[in-house]
């Protein structure tokens, strides 16, 4: 007997490779800020969007404009059970002092934004790392498009004075 598909007529698997498609790339580099290894990263993802697929039926019972964030909690979580089982975990708080980035390497900034209190930690990454737009970002997090700009500038502000203080140069023109 064939297994019914989880896909009804509103959702059919052209929507999902869209989605696919669509978020593959900031997913890993979602992955990649959180494990620091590329092909962990990428195992990560694949773990993420295997899960995904598995159950389809949670995935499609989340309200699409909503996916994004779900698929990002999944991919949260595979990297860090992959890094369990690694016997490394990833510190809370980043207690030592960065080095200057090679041009392109944003890791140490990606340190920095985790060192931010909850409230601006949470839409800096939604922002910069998952490239959210502020409309997706209020609805997902129940506010109004302008608190989220305010604490975007907020903590971009905090983001700037903790790069001062550990040595960046900030060019604000």
């Amino acid at each position: 007997m064939r297994k019914p598909s989880p896909f009804t007529n509103r959702e059919r698997p052209e929507d999902f490779l869209s989605f696919y498609q669509a978020h593959k790339e900031p997913l890993y580099r979602y992955a990649l800020s959180l494990v620091k290894n590329p092909a962990l990263a990428e195992e990560a993802v694949q773990e993420a969007w295997s899960r995904c697929i598995q159950y389809s039926q949670r995935f499609l019972a989340v309200p699409p404009e909503k996916r994004p964030a779900w698929m990002a909690v999944v991919v949260r979580n595979a990297a860090f059970t992959l890094l369990a089982k690694e016997q490394r975990y990833l510190p809370l708080e980043a207690e030592e002092t960065l080095p200057a980035p090679e041009h392109g390497d944003v890791s140490g900034i990606v340190t920095l934004i985790r060192t931010l209190p909850p409230l601006y930690r949470q839409v800096l990454e939604l922002k910069l790392l998952l490239e959210w737009t502020d409309r997706e970002m209020a609805r997902y997090l129940g506010l109004s498009e302008g608190q989220v700009r305010t604490r975007i500038w907020r903590g971009r502000k905090l983001l700037q004075a903790a790069l001062r203080k550990e040595g960046y140069e900030y060019d604000q023109g």
